[in-house]
């Protein structure tokens, strides 16, 4: 391209006022200085050091026409790339999810820890999008509720608070569909054979999605932040994207919108209309809670020039910069200019390749993502002229692109983050103020800096979002030299009920001398703000009721009775003049309501030893999720003139029942007519028992490194920190045929063989896997386990991928104590060093040519010394074998065609 479009550069000026106020570019909304849904997303991610983003991409056949060269593809990679960068250097471990949609939702790659190892593997999932264009609908409400269920099907984390989530969702169109003898579940009467009945599908669709409690409510009310990006190309235009610019912002340019959860911040909407302003919004994602710094200037004709230059001032507390720069004329040189005016052109070679340079000691990698954009990484702050003024400057070596223009996108990485320490110790109550309290910065690995040595300036300020979204300033702004001093939080005006404590720490890097002698202002850093989810108590002698409650999962219609626990002397009813507030209710569901078991008259008190009894109500059984809302009158014992309502959040899984009549009857047929009676009746048997039993199952996946046979972590010998083994696996109130362990699906498996026990796959996709039991991988080179996984770790490496790279997974019952832990911990450290050789040697390039299947037993052995739980190898619950050399292989098998044969599974691969 030789210029952008004048629509794209009204494009970038809307981009540039979203990078300078964090509102979404092109939604039409004005920037009231709140804080934006990408910074809130980064915030929790400060918090909890862990997330869930979900790539959602249009695989429409307008594609053709709006995205023939795949941009969306490139962007995606670069954002892929980028947050790769941003995990590592904010210590937080992102799982990525990849899915695309036109008239179905499909899950192309499931949760997989985004990381150096995992990166090619995921960016070539994202290439298979290239050519994924003919699909014949945009179909938003399958996009949506597919994102929905992906998310939901995440552990949840131990203190029952949200998970960090979002979703990044492109398309290149309005919600539409082909005319044609279909019709949609969510439409029921309507078919698409007309223009009518697509107008009618549409209408319900959007009715479904933006209703009070629809779709877009469902993922707003457990915290997911949704980011639109719509390419305004081919034939269409800015104003088909109003219902998903809604869907993400709340609210379009027309006023109208879209669900009653507006706040806080539900997402954010981006406008583009070529690669260069895709890669601008991909790239206000790649930091989440660290917005860059934008600048506009000219360029500058034939060599560096003052008025062209793209000025950051850098000191020692800063680790890496990452710079996207944009021109609008190509055949320019970017120029990086040194603190000490050394000066290093950064030339196009070739579009997508690497380069690299070095400029007073520091490396410098960069790629030109496009004729008009290119990215670069600074590191190596020991260099002498880390510290000082640096800047970019567009030169054009002709000097006839008097009028271009150029814009960049600087990412400052302090990776300085506000903490409250102590904060496990110090409980808080309404109506109170909490002395003593200790904020103070921590680094990367969350261990305290001591301010005095920030070179520049620090502000952290004090505030708490209460369960109505009211923010409360609760404490003055602590400047660099007070941070550390005892802090009294003022909380007298802060209600009961589930709360956000949010720190937000104000940099300023250290003032520098230009080259002519000149003082150069340091570079305000973007605020980082740290989100930590508090409970706020009622006030010292009232019950305590719970900040949220999961109600479980809800089979089928009728009345469903609970018991809400209460701690602390007093009495907790529920309040008779407050409805419960539903945030989330699926399609079809007819009226659900919560109300106390014995009626909500005034003497329905529960006294707290007891609990409060609850029944819930369903109309009608449908398949989703509830959320909402529930008020509680607390009061101290015996006055009940001093009550007051507390907030509680409330969630739980409604499901159709199992319909086993058809099952059986099936069954039963297939039984009595079918010539091999016994065989298909051993089958059934061992399909019927081959599930993970109903235990309760914690699950950490964790980046590692095997070097001179040890394994390591960060650099360091391999150790548990205290974000490890706290999330519980979703589903394990039941038995269960496929979970989701930390981002590893785990799914049951029978095998050829009629007799013998199932067993569980752990796979993760472009890897291979080697488990703590015998035999310990597949014939597919998934990791393979028992049906009890419990107290068991299982290893994943790419054999292609860098030798001493892996992910190791532990699964630990929640019932075991810190001598199984331990133990567990030990034999890992004993024995993936050889399990991951194995693996590399097993099925690395050129193995498998002697024509064994790919888990068939090799030469390579590896020794596992002691039981640590005392079992034989291979017995449920993590037995780990003997003092001698045992092989990684599946036993020998006389009926052994592919692994995971189920004759039971329905058609489309789905399990019952």
């Amino acid at each position: 391209m030789s210029k952008v479009r004048t629509g794209a550069l009204l494009v970038f000026g809307l981009l540039a006022l979203n990078f300078v106020t964090g509102t979404g570019a092109a939604s039409a909304l004005p920037s009231d200085g709140s804080d934006s849904a990408v910074g809130d997303f980064g915030s929790c991610l400060a918090s909890q050091q862990t997330g869930d983003l979900l790539l959602l991409i249009d695989e429409s056949s307008s594609l053709q026409a709006s995205d023939p060269e795949a941009a969306r593809v490139s962007a995606a990679n670069f954002l892929l790339d980028r947050l790769t960068a941003f995990g590592s250097t904010a210590a937080v471990d992102l799982n990525v999810a990849i899915a695309g949609f036109a008239s179905e939702y499909n899950l192309q790659s499931s949760w997989t820890p985004l990381n150096a190892g995992s990166l090619p593997e995921l960016q070539k999932s994202v290439d298979s999008f290239r050519n994924r264009n003919q699909g014949i609908d945009t179909d938003y409400w399958n996009a949506l509720e597919g994102a929905r269920g992906t998310l939901a099907d995440r552990p949840r984390t131990s203190d029952g608070s949200n998970r960090c989530q979002a979703v990044a969702w492109f398309s290149d169109g309005k919600l539409d569909f082909s005319e044609r003898d279909e019709s949609k579940p969510y439409a029921p009467g309507a078919s698409l054979n007309s223009g009518i009945g697509v107008n009618q599908v549409i209408a319900a669709a959007t009715e479904s999605i933006c209703r009070p409690a629809g779709i877009a409510d469902q993922l707003r009310s457990v915290g997911v932040k949704v980011f639109g990006i719509g390419l305004a190309a081919g034939t269409s235009v800015a104003q088909d994207f109003d219902l998903m610019r809604s869907i993400t912002a709340g609210l379009a340019p027309d006023s109208a919108t879209c669900g009653r959860v507006q706040a806080p911040s539900p997402g954010e909407f981006f406008l583009a209309e070529n690669i260069d302003d895709l890669l601008f919004a991909f790239d206000t994602l790649s930091t989440p809670g660290q917005a860059p710094l934008s600048q506009e200037s000219g360029v500058c004709s034939r060599e560096v020039c003052e008025e062209g230059k793209h000025r950051f001032v850098l000191d020692r507390s800063i680790s890496a910069v990452n710079v996207l720069g944009f021109t609008d004329a190509v055949g320019l040189v970017p120029t990086l200019v040194a603190p000490n005016s050394e000066k290093l052109p950064l030339p196009l070679t070739a579009i997508g390749e690497d380069g690299r340079g070095r400029l007073g000691g520091v490396e410098v990698e960069y790629r030109w993502e496009s004729p008009n954009s290119i990215s670069f990484a600074m590191s190596d702050a020991d260099s002498v002229q880390w510290q000082g003024v640096w800047a970019l400057a567009f030169v054009d070596p002709t000097g006839e692109a008097l009028q271009a223009r150029s814009k960049s996108n600087i990412h400052i990485s302090g990776n300085l983050y506000p903490a409250w320490l102590g904060q496990k110790t110090t409980a808080v109550h309404s109506g109170e103020k909490t002395s003593a309290v200790e904020l103070g910065v921590v680094g990367a690995d969350r261990k305290p800096i001591d301010p005095a040595t920030l070179l520049g300036k620090a502000l952290l300020s004090v505030a708490i979002i209460d369960s109505a979204g009211q923010t409360h300033e609760v404490a003055e702004p602590l400047l660099k030299d007070r941070i550390g001093d005892s802090v009294e939080l003022d909380l007298s005006e802060v209600p009961a009920g589930s709360s956000i404590l949010r720190l937000t720490l104000n940099v300023t890097t250290a003032d520098a001398t230009r080259a002519d002698g000149g003082v150069e202002p340091g570079t305000e850093l973007t605020p980082q703000s740290v989100d930590i989810p508090l409970q706020i108590a009622p006030p010292i002698g009232y019950p305590s009721v719970p900040a949220r409650i999961d109600f479980g999962t809800l089979e089928g219609a009728g009345s469903f009775d609970r018991t809400i626990s209460v701690t602390g002397p007093g009495c907790v009813r529920f309040d008779p003049g407050t409805p419960v507030a539903l945030t989330g209710v699926p399609d079809g569901i007819g009226t659900f309501t919560v109300v106390g078991a014995n009626g909500d008259v005034r003497s329905d008190c529960a006294e707290s030893y007891a609990g409060l009894p609850v029944s819930l109500a369903i109309e009608n059984a449908v398949n989703g999720t509830v959320s909402g809302t529930l008020s509680l009158m607390v009061s101290p014992e015996g006055e009940s003139d001093r009550e007051i309502t507390v907030p509680v959040q409330f969630s739980a899984d409604v499901q159709k029942p199992v319909d086993s009549a058809r099952f059986w009857v099936t069954l039963v047929l297939a039984l009595l007519l079918g010539p091999g009676i016994p065989l298909v009746f051993l089958y059934g048997a061992k399909w019927m028992t081959a599930k993970i039993p109903a235990v309760g199952l914690k699950a950490r996946q964790i980046p590692i490194e095997v070097r001179e046979g040890a394994i390591l972590r960060a650099g360091r010998p391999f150790e548990l920190d205290e974000r490890d083994l706290v999330e519980s696996v979703r589903g394990m109130h039941k038995s269960a045929r496929v979970l989701d362990a930390d981002g590893v699906q785990l799914r049951t498996r029978i095998g050829w063989s009629p007799i013998g026990a199932g067993y569980v796959s752990a796979s993760v996709p472009g890897m291979r896997g080697a488990s703590s039991v015998l035999p310990a991988t597949d014939r597919q080179g998934d990791g393979r386990l028992p049906l009890a996984v419990h107290n068991t770790w299982v290893v994943f490496h790419d054999p292609s991928g860098p030798a001493g790279a892996a992910v190791l997974l532990l699964l630990v019952g929640t019932d075991s104590d810190s001598a199984r832990v331990d133990a567990l911990i030990e034999d890992a450290r004993r024995s993936v060093p050889a399990a991951v050789t194995h693996l590399r040697t097993q099925f690395g390039e050129g193995s498998g040519s002697d024509g064994e299947s790919p888990g068939a037993a090799s030469e390579q052995q590896y020794s596992r010394r002691g039981d640590p739980f005392g079992g034989p190898s291979g017995a449920q619950g993590g037995g780990t074998g003997g003092d001698t050399a045992t092989r990684i292989t599946d036993a020998p098998d006389p009926f052994a065609p592919p692994s995971g044969f189920d004759p039971f599974a329905p058609p489309d691969g789905r399990v019952r």
